[in-house]
């Protein structure tokens, strides 16, 4: 019997032992075979999933999402317009985040302008005023 002990294959793909445990018991990667002695024996395809996991979870995909992009890889009737269609909304979802980001840049870059032509420290209350009116 070929595989990878559980130690193995967490050290292989800088995983947690608890993480690889945890994706197992949620159906992320495949549960794997015993050997004769009784030790869980993993796959060089656990190794390929958990990468692709590690790569998936870094883009902001949730385990759920990934989940499922698993299960419709391994289905005979893989829609790619549904891969697709998630991918735009995740790079939606980055845009707006995006747009938020620089708003919020730019109301800070107002403030630190404000209170530079001031000279003075303000006090709390013109603080929130001037967020408030940045905002």
């Amino acid at each position: 019997m070929e595989g990878y002990l559980r130690g193995q294959i967490a050290s292989m793909a800088n995983v947690n032992i608890e993480t690889l445990r945890y994706y197992e018991n949620h159906g992320l990667i495949p549960s794997p075979i015993r050997s004769e002695a009784g030790y869980r024996l993993y796959s060089e395809e656990v190794l390929v999933r958990l990468a692709f996991i590690k790569n998936a979870k870094s883009c902001g995909f949730t385990l759920k999402e990934i989940r499922k992009a698993l299960t419709a890889s391994t289905a005979s009737s893989v829609s790619i317009a549904d891969f697709v269609a998630l991918i735009d909304r995740k790079i939606e979802g980055i845009n707006q985040e995006i747009a938020q980001k620089e708003k919020t840049k730019a109301m800070l870059s107002h403030l630190k302008s404000d209170l530079q032509a001031s000279h003075k420290a303000p006090e709390i209350q013109e603080l929130l005023d001037i967020l408030h009116m940045k905002s």
